[in-house]
């Protein structure tokens, strides 16, 4: 991947945190001026999604961010395989000019394997200090005003929401706890950042080799955890990505 950005931009700048396919973080990008665009070739494009093997990418501005005051907004560019937008744990298609919040993240097909299982290039969009942002971009650590992520003591196997700076313990079955330690370990693999967990993934670190059981059950299971979060508003920290699978965002691990 190629970029172009100013460093004199980072620090006051809105930013995108650009991830390949595989979940590995590649570039944080200032985004400046005007108009910031996204496509294939570098040389045509602000910020280039490489490589791309399979053309999925438009060859230029496949979509742009474009600022308003202190505002971004998300346009695609008329591409065939469309710009994504994941907020509140849905994956869904832009089909006009959107708005971005501080979190979203914008998603674009990177692949696609013979059993439809598609995977994208990604960049989470984390607002400047003087838009309206409310929450921190994934991976990032928790703004000091409301910091929102979940902490899981694998020792006691004790589910913690840390919410506006309090501390709430949730209490979930077997099956829940399950779920969540392997979630946990998987974020903490990828240095924090929310990884995204397969259903099978999901359903074995569960169920191990039981057999009988379903993706209804494992929708189930996720959909409990979600009425627990939901007394505090904070349901959207599991993550629902369409046909794939869900993640989950958990307290950047502990520095000695």
């Amino acid at each position: 991947m190629e970029f172009r950005s100013s460093p004199g931009e980072r620090g006051r700048a809105a930013e995108v945190v650009v991830s390949a396919p595989d979940g590995a973080t590649r570039a944080t990008v200032a985004l400046s001026g005007e108009r910031v665009t996204v496509g294939r070739l570098p040389e045509a494009n602000d910020i280039a999604l490489q490589p791309d093997p399979e053309l999925l990418v438009t060859r230029a501005a496949h979509f742009t961010f474009e600022r308003e005051g202190a505002l971004w907004f998300v346009v695609d560019g008329g591409s065939v395989n469309g710009t994504f937008l994941r907020r509140g744990g849905e994956l869904q298609r832009i089909g006009e000019r959107t708005p971005l919040h501080d979190g979203d993240v914008i998603c674009v097909l990177a692949s696609i394997s013979e059993t439809d299982q598609r995977r994208y290039f990604e960049l989470a969009f984390q607002a400047s200090a003087d838009s309206q942002a409310t929450r921190a971009v994934p991976g990032a650590a928790p703004s000091a005003e409301a910091p929102e992520c979940l902490s899981y003591d694998t020792d006691e196997a004790r589910l913690v929401l840390v919410h506006g700076g309090e501390r709430h313990e949730i209490q979930i079955r077997a099956q829940a706890h399950r779920l969540v330690r392997y979630m946990v370990e998987r974020n903490d693999a990828a240095g924090g950042t929310p990884a995204l967990c397969t259903h099978d993934e999901l359903m074995h670190a569960v169920w191990a080799d039981e057999p009988m059981h379903s993706r209804v059950e494992l929708a189930r299971l996720v959909w409990e955890l979600r009425k627990k979060l939901e007394p505090f508003g904070a349901e959207h920290l599991i993550e629902n990505e369409r046909r794939r699978g869900y993640r989950m965002r958990t307290c950047p691990p502990a520095r000695d």
